[in-house]
Order: C-alpha cells, then structure tokens, then sequence
C-alpha cells in the first residue's frame, strides 16, 4: 500500500528539481483527494513534467486501482452510490453555486412556469427568483418552497410524494405521478455527474427518474452542476448529454472537457464570464 505524503508536494515542484515518480504520483493523489479530479495540463504544469510523463503517472496509479482516466485527466476512484448529505454539501463550492445561481435567474422572465429541481445549488436559484413579481415554480424541495412561499407574487406547488430528510426532498412514484399533468417554460435540474458517454447521472433511480421527468417537461431544460462534477459518473442515469438543452457551470470547468462536451452536441454555460 502506498505511504501517504507528510508534506505537501503537490502545489509546487521540489526547489531540488523535478520530483520522483512516486513523489508525482502520491502529489497527483493528494490533489484528487482534495479536488475530485485532476487534469492533464493542470498537472504537468504543477509538477514541472510533461504531459505524457503525466499521463505515464496516471496509467499507472490507475492501474493499481487508485483513480480513473478520463479524457484528459483523472477523477478519484469513489462510490457510485455515495452523497454527502444535504447539510455537507451546502457548505461546499458557495461561490460556485451563486455563480450558476446568477447565470440561471438571468434566463428566467416574468411571468413564465418554471420546474425547480431539490439540492444546494437549486436552492440558491430560488433563493434568487424571490426577486421576482409574478411566477409559478413547481418544486420538490423543501427548502426552496418555503423560501419561495414568501413572495405572494410566486405561485409555489410543492411535488407530492415521499420525503427524503437526507435531501430535504420529495422523491417517488407519488412525486414522478405529481409531474404528469405538468409542461412548464423552463426547468432546473442539478445533477451528481455529467460524462460525456454515460450522460447525466445520480445515485438512485427514484432521482434519476423524477429528475428525467423534470426535463421532459419543460421547453428548456436546464442542468446546473458546479465544475466539480464534470467527469464524474454516479449509479443511475438521467439523461444522455444531447437531452438537454443547456448547461451551467462555473470557470472550473477545464478547457479540455468543455470542448469535449460541446464537441459532442452540448450547450455550455459558463457562469460568470
């Protein structure tokens, strides 16, 4: 097993010269475990080798089971089945989140019925429809529709169906049923990972499936996911990548996945620019 780093090796090469293999390699998994992914040009750029050293590195961490290649990069081998719970992931990546918050409100207009999925970064758009004098937003989070609930010129219908305390959402056969009458201008959806060839993904299927629903039934369908969770795979599929109509993400994005991903058929919003 490899022995963990007790210094921090991974921002800056060695004031000595280039770093050892193994000192790249423990660096490289020290960044995963922090950033959940890594790519090539990032690497190759804060160890001070080239990028087909890089990629030699890797393989071979990838070849002992420790991560994943992707196209360009690596993500942190991890469980398809693992979510923090809503309260962890509330605090993570705020500045990212308000970022695509923003992004997201500034398609919105007054007036217009509006799908507004569960999760952190969701409710940072309700948060921002407050702002709004006249709207209707169908939701199944818990959070999002008290918040919204306090502006008497939004209409708010909450989803029916089992509470998920975990999420602070309503999941289900009930809450899937809730949406059939259902065809809005516009919905929010956020999402656990997006690849570029096993699409959107979560980590369940009552999720995946009310989540689908969500994109089916609005003219635009937007997925809204922070930059860490591009090149990420999760157990359950929602959508493949051409089923949307947009994407919002932040600046963290690398330039290879977003080419990646627009090259295969997928709008791209970057929030902030």
């Amino acid at each position: 097993m490899r022995s963990p780093v007790k210094k921090n090796v991974y921002a800056v090469r060695s004031s000595a010269g280039a770093l050892f293999a193994e000192e790249r390699q423990d660096a490289i998994l020290q960044l995963l475990q922090h950033n959940g992914k890594v790519t090539v040009d990032e690497l190759s750029a804060r160890l001070g080798v080239s990028p087909p050293t890089v990629r030699t590195d890797l393989s071979r961490l990838e070849s002992q089971g420790l991560l994943q290649r992707t196209h360009g990069g690596a993500i942190l081998v991890g469980h398809t089945l693992y979510e923090p719970p809503y309260s962890e992931r509330a605090i993570l990546r705020q500045a990212e989140k308000k970022a695509i918050a923003v992004a997201s409100v500034q398609l919105v207009k007054e007036g217009e019925t509006l799908i507004l999925d569960a999760g952190t970064t969701c409710h940072e758009i309700a948060l921002l429809l407050r702002g709004f004098r006249k709207l209707t937003v169908v939701t199944n989070s818990l959070a999002s529709a008290q918040a919204l609930a306090e502006n008497d010129g939004i209409e708010t219908l909450l989803v029916g169906g089992q509470v998920q305390s975990r999420r602070r959402a309503i999941l289900g056969p009930l809450a899937a049923k809730f949406l059939e009458p259902f065809q809005c201008d516009r919905s929010f959806v956020a999402i656990s990972g997006v690849h570029i060839e096993s699409g959107f993904t979560v980590i369940d299927f009552d999720a995946a499936h009310l989540k689908s629903m969500m994109i089916s039934k609005a003219t635009q369908s937007v997925v809204v996911a922070d930059s860490s969770k591009i090149g990420q795979i999760s157990f359950a599929c929602v959508r493949p990548i051409l089923a949307v109509s947009l994407l919002i993400t932040d600046d963290g994005i690398s330039n290879e996945d977003r080419a990646s991903l627009e090259k295969a058929g997928l709008k791209i919003l970057i929030a902030g620019r």
